[in-house]
């Protein structure tokens, strides 16, 4: 089940960030988010497995941050993220943005089912690797 994230759910999507970035709690302050932030999370009997991360300004959202628990992963749980991401955004939406990682297969495979488009490259973002950013028009 997709919801907002609630309080008690903070300390495990801080856990779960950790798998993306090992500074994952300093840099994105989970318990205090901006006003045009938010969180979703994938829950099955009260614990979170999933979470995408959000940040919306005016007509354009950043995807900041989405991670599956390794355990749950190949089950979808990104693709009803996204879905229900995309369902919840204002209307005033025309466009997401997001990067990865060039040599990330399985989000890209994600992104790109979702129809997302590499509209710019950085050399070298990601240590030797470069990043893709990509979009997709609403």
């Amino acid at each position: 089940m997709v919801d907002s994230l609630h309080f008690e759910d903070i300390s495990r999507v801080n856990e779960l960030g950790s798998i993306l970035n090992s500074k994952f709690e300093k840099l994105f302050h989970i318990d205090s988010l901006n006003n045009n932030e938010k969180i979703y999370v994938y829950k099955e009997d009260n614990k979170v497995y999933g979470f995408i991360h959000i940040s919306i300004n005016y007509e354009v959202v950043d995807l900041l941050n989405i991670v599956v628990d390794k355990a749950k992963r190949k089950q979808n749980i990104a693709t009803l993220l996204m879905d229900y991401m995309i369902g919840d955004l204002p209307k005033t939406v025309i466009r997401i943005l997001l990067e990865v990682d060039e040599n990330n297969v399985e989000a890209l495979k994600l992104y790109n089912k979702f129809n997302f488009q590499v509209i710019s490259e950085r050399n070298n973002y990601y240590g030797s690797n470069n990043a893709y950013v990509m979009e997709k028009r609403l």
